[in-house]
């Protein structure tokens, strides 16, 4: 099972019991996402405990330093997997996607991770209280900081559209419980109200977007639009560090700049280990597996989540 599921445990607790923030001196990298709130994260993570990024993941392909010994330390939990859900008892990781079926499920690929939405208890029968923000609001509450600057606050928003999540025409009654019940710190607790605001947008449209736009990943195109200005995009999406590496290496530059945490190191060239994504319905891996749990093991399962209720979205063939 995840680590302290269904507790709702306080931030001090899930500081003592998640061993990469107990002890960090024993992480050797990151493995991080391939998005904005990634790079967010990694930056914020860099500044506070020094990692640099060694793999990038993006649910289909595992990205990772050509280095020997590489999988060995990675199935051994040398490195932290950040803004990623990854089912692997040895893998520490963390994320946000919907990753419980029933209450009942044991997960033991799960045993290293760090989900919100696990500590709160919430699976795909209460699907609308899914955690609506990023994983960088997840880390600035657990230690209570924020960006010294105010591009720097507002950045934190942009990662994951999570200003959107938080606006009246989208999830914003989640947004506020999350906040006044669970995730009450001083910079959540302050901003949250700004986010559906005219004034909110403006900062957005004037100073980050411009910040941002000269960046190839980053385009005003997104699956979701603001409330008022009808704002979207600028996510920072990649797909082959490789071929993209100028632009990875610029987004976490220029990230950086704006929130004034120093930018980690990333490999100067990847290898990488394509995964077999595919899509079941729920009903179809009960009906033919019986549970989540022997599916994931008879399949073994690298990562999955729950994109909707009644589907799951999971990659395997990354480690044998």
């Amino acid at each position: 099972m995840t680590i302290l599921r269904h507790t709702h445990a306080p931030r001090d607790e899930i500081l003592r019991n998640f061993a990469p923030f107990a002890s960090p001196e024993q992480i050797r990298g990151m493995v991080i996402g391939n998005d904005l709130d990634s790079v967010i994260s990694a930056c914020y993570l860099k500044q506070r405990f020094g990692w640099d990024v060694v793999a990038t993941y993006d649910y289909a392909t595992l990205w990772a330093a050509g280095e020997p010994g590489f999988g060995a330390n990675l199935a051994a939990g040398a490195y932290l997997a950040l803004d990623l859900d990854i089912y692997h008892p040895q893998i520490y990781s963390i994320g946000h996607h919907i990753i419980e079926h029933h209450h009942s499920d044991r997960l033991p690929g799960h045993a290293r991770t760090l989900n919100p939405n696990c500590l709160r208890g919430v699976t795909i029968s209460n699907f609308r209280r899914k955690y609506p923000l990023a994983t960088i609001h997840f880390l600035l509450w657990l230690f209570d900081e924020e960006p010294a600057s105010r591009d720097g606050r507002v950045a934190v928003w942009l990662a994951d559209s999570a200003y959107i999540n938080a606006q009246a025409h989208r999830f914003a009654e989640n947004a506020r419980d999350w906040v006044d019940n669970y995730l009450s710190c001083g910079f959540l607790s302050r901003t949250l109200p700004l986010v559906d605001t005219p004034d909110f947008e403006r900062i957005l449209q004037t100073r980050l977007f411009p910040a941002l736009a000269g960046n190839p990943l980053c385009s005003n195109s997104g699956q979701v639009v603001s409330r008022h200005l009808g704002l979207s995009g600028y996510q920072g999406q990649w797909r082959d560090p490789n071929a993209q590496r100028d632009s990875v290496l610029d987004l976490f530059g220029r990230i950086a700049k704006i929130t004034g945490w120093n930018p980690p190191d990333l490999p100067n060239r990847f290898r990488g280990v394509c995964g077999q994504r595919q899509t079941l319905s729920l009903k179809e891996i009960l009906s033919k597996y019986g549970s989540l749990d022997t599916f994931l093991e008879s399949e073994k399962v690298f990562s999955y989540v729950f994109p909707y209720r009644d589907s799951v979205n999971f990659t395997k063939g990354i480690i044998e």
